[in-house]
Protein backbone atom coordinates (compact mmCIF):
# COMPACT_ATOMS: atom_id res chain seq x y z
CA UNK A 1 0.00 0.00 0.00
CA UNK A 2 3.16 2.49 0.47
CA UNK A 3 4.46 1.89 -2.60
CA UNK A 4 1.18 2.41 -4.55
CA UNK A 5 0.97 5.42 -2.22
CA UNK A 6 5.04 6.78 -3.21
CA UNK A 7 3.66 5.70 -6.92
CA UNK A 8 1.01 8.04 -6.64
CA UNK A 9 2.85 10.89 -5.08
CA UNK A 10 6.12 10.38 -7.88
CA UNK A 11 3.34 10.43 -10.75
CA UNK A 12 1.66 13.57 -8.93
CA UNK A 13 5.24 15.46 -8.94
CA UNK A 14 5.49 14.36 -12.49
CA UNK A 15 2.11 15.95 -13.03
CA UNK A 16 3.01 19.13 -11.30
CA UNK A 17 5.97 19.33 -13.22
CA UNK A 18 4.64 18.92 -16.64
CA UNK A 19 2.06 21.85 -15.61
CA UNK A 20 4.57 24.31 -14.52
CA UNK A 21 6.49 23.15 -18.13
CA UNK A 22 3.25 23.54 -19.63
CA UNK A 23 2.91 27.12 -18.06
CA UNK A 24 5.82 28.38 -18.88
CA UNK A 25 6.40 27.27 -22.26
CA UNK A 26 2.98 29.26 -22.84
CA UNK A 27 3.72 32.55 -22.00
CA UNK A 28 7.01 32.31 -24.44
CA UNK A 29 5.43 30.52 -27.33
CA UNK A 30 2.47 33.33 -26.70
CA UNK A 31 4.83 36.44 -26.75
CA UNK A 32 6.52 35.09 -29.73
CA UNK A 33 3.41 34.52 -32.09
CA UNK A 34 1.01 37.10 -30.42
CA UNK A 35 -2.22 36.62 -28.76
CA UNK A 36 -4.26 38.01 -32.06
CA UNK A 37 -2.92 35.93 -34.48
CA UNK A 38 -3.92 32.82 -35.78
CA UNK A 39 -0.66 30.85 -34.70
CA UNK A 40 -1.55 32.62 -31.21
CA UNK A 41 -5.02 31.64 -31.18
CA UNK A 42 -4.10 27.89 -31.85
CA UNK A 43 -1.53 28.03 -29.52
CA UNK A 44 -3.87 29.27 -26.71
CA UNK A 45 -6.42 26.44 -27.62
CA UNK A 46 -3.86 23.87 -27.37
CA UNK A 47 -2.31 25.13 -24.10
CA UNK A 48 -5.66 25.32 -22.97
CA UNK A 49 -5.76 21.38 -23.48
CA UNK A 50 -2.55 20.72 -22.35
CA UNK A 51 -2.98 22.80 -19.33
CA UNK A 52 -6.55 21.52 -18.40
CA UNK A 53 -5.56 18.05 -19.28
CA UNK A 54 -2.82 18.13 -16.87
CA UNK A 55 -5.02 19.77 -14.20
CA UNK A 56 -7.55 17.01 -14.38
CA UNK A 57 -4.91 14.57 -14.34
CA UNK A 58 -3.34 16.32 -10.86
CA UNK A 59 -7.01 16.41 -9.48
CA UNK A 60 -7.31 12.81 -10.01
CA UNK A 61 -4.62 11.58 -8.21
CA UNK A 62 -4.92 13.57 -5.55
CA UNK A 63 -8.49 12.08 -5.08
CA UNK A 64 -6.51 8.60 -5.23
CA UNK A 65 -4.26 9.43 -2.73
CA UNK A 66 -5.48 7.41 0.47
CA UNK A 67 -7.07 9.62 3.58
CA UNK A 68 -6.10 8.98 7.29
CA UNK A 69 -8.65 9.74 9.69
CA UNK A 70 -7.23 11.21 12.56
CA UNK A 71 -9.26 11.36 15.90
CA UNK A 72 -8.50 13.77 18.51
CA UNK A 73 -7.74 10.54 20.67
CA UNK A 74 -5.07 9.28 18.21
CA UNK A 75 -3.85 13.14 17.63
CA UNK A 76 -3.33 13.10 21.53
CA UNK A 77 -1.41 9.73 21.17
CA UNK A 78 0.89 10.89 18.89
CA UNK A 79 1.64 14.32 20.25
CA UNK A 80 2.54 12.39 23.48
CA UNK A 81 4.73 10.38 22.12
CA UNK A 82 6.63 13.30 20.05
CA UNK A 83 6.48 14.58 23.21
CA UNK A 84 8.01 11.99 24.57
CA UNK A 85 10.87 11.46 22.13
CA UNK A 86 11.81 15.07 22.53
CA UNK A 87 12.44 14.83 26.13
CA UNK A 88 14.74 12.28 25.60
CA UNK A 89 16.60 13.87 22.58
CA UNK A 90 16.68 16.79 24.60
CA UNK A 91 18.26 14.32 27.93
CA UNK A 92 20.91 13.12 24.93
CA UNK A 93 21.81 16.37 23.67
CA UNK A 94 22.42 17.56 27.52
CA UNK A 95 24.35 14.73 28.17
CA UNK A 96 26.12 15.47 24.70
CA UNK A 97 26.84 18.87 25.56
CA UNK A 98 28.26 18.31 28.72
CA UNK A 99 30.91 15.74 27.53
CA UNK A 100 31.88 17.89 24.92
CA UNK A 101 32.43 20.71 27.71
CA UNK A 102 34.44 18.37 29.16
CA UNK A 103 36.34 17.43 26.42
CA UNK A 104 36.97 21.27 25.44
CA UNK A 105 38.79 21.67 28.60
CA UNK A 106 40.95 18.81 28.40
CA UNK A 107 41.97 20.46 25.25
CA UNK A 108 42.52 23.55 26.68
CA UNK A 109 44.56 22.23 29.76
CA UNK A 110 46.38 19.80 27.51
CA UNK A 111 47.10 23.11 24.95
CA UNK A 112 48.02 25.11 27.86
CA UNK A 113 50.94 22.41 29.38
CA UNK A 114 51.99 21.77 25.70
CA UNK A 115 52.51 25.77 25.67
CA UNK A 116 54.48 26.10 28.85
CA UNK A 117 56.55 23.38 28.14
CA UNK A 118 57.63 25.26 24.42
CA UNK A 119 58.29 27.87 26.85
CA UNK A 120 60.49 26.44 28.98
CA UNK A 121 62.01 24.55 26.33
CA UNK A 122 62.88 27.97 24.56
CA UNK A 123 64.00 29.59 27.68
CA UNK A 124 66.29 26.79 28.43
CA UNK A 125 67.66 26.86 24.77
CA UNK A 126 67.99 30.21 25.05
CA UNK A 127 70.49 30.07 27.90
CA UNK A 128 72.69 27.28 26.33
CA UNK A 129 72.97 28.95 23.19
CA UNK A 130 73.82 32.48 25.06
Amino acid sequence: DSRNMADRITQLQEETNLLATYMGDSVGVLQNSGVNSEKGKSDIALFSKLISDTSSNINLLIDSLPTEEVSSSNQYTRLLALLKENQEADKELLKTKKLAERQLELIKSASSHIASTQLKIRTELSSKLS
